[in-house]
């Protein structure tokens, strides 16, 4: 019943402050209701049993990702940050019922992730090693190929965020001479 609890306090917290990013104009508001989601997301973790997906989820989301952010609110011109009234409002509206999907599919792997493993393999692992053996275990297993793949993109997604930067840096710089 306490964990159930937990489980509505979370979601809704976590709608809430999710709510917060996209309809807030000023964006160290935003990057504050951001935080908050994601600190509401590793309790949504934690609650369900999956305490390393919550500390990853508090140590690389909850710290790494708002600090980039700061570091790219400092970078950019002021004026070029605030949100447009008509712009980014439109775009939340209409890309609400894709979250409210995606929430749902979070919601429903949550619900049977264990429950639907053949003969119950996975929670006879988890309480026999732990869940984090478990996760290394099959991740870097099974899913090895996948994983390295993944981190492969993100590597190239870091880089061209890195070229785009520098792109506009010497942009704002051309048009202030």
């Amino acid at each position: 019943m306490v964990r159930q609890f937990l489980f509505l306090l979370f979601s809704l917290w976590s709608i809430f402050s999710a709510l917060l990013v996209v309809l807030l104009p000023n964006p160290v508001y935003s990057l504050i209701s951001l935080l908050s989601t994601l600190i509401a997301i590793s309790g949504i973790f934690f609650v369900a049993g999956a305490e390393l997906v919550g500390a990853i989820q508090l140590m690389v989301y909850a710290v790494a990702i708002p600090i980039f952010y700061v570091i790219v609110l400092t970078a950019l011109p002021w004026e070029k940050a605030y949100k447009r009234e008509s712009h980014y409002r439109s775009e939340g509206i209409l890309t609400f019922p894709l979250l409210i999907i995606l929430y749902l599919q979070i919601l429903f792997v949550l619900v049977s992730g264990i429950l639907i493993s053949p003969k119950g393999q996975i929670r006879g692992l988890i309480k026999k090693f732990g869940n984090s053996q478990v996760i290394g275990a099959i991740l870097f297993n099974r899913y090895f190929l996948p994983f390295e793949v993944i981190s492969l993109a993100l590597l190239l997604g870091m880089i061209g965020a890195i070229l785009i930067g520098r792109k506009e840096e010497k942009t704002y710089g051309q048009d202030s001479r």
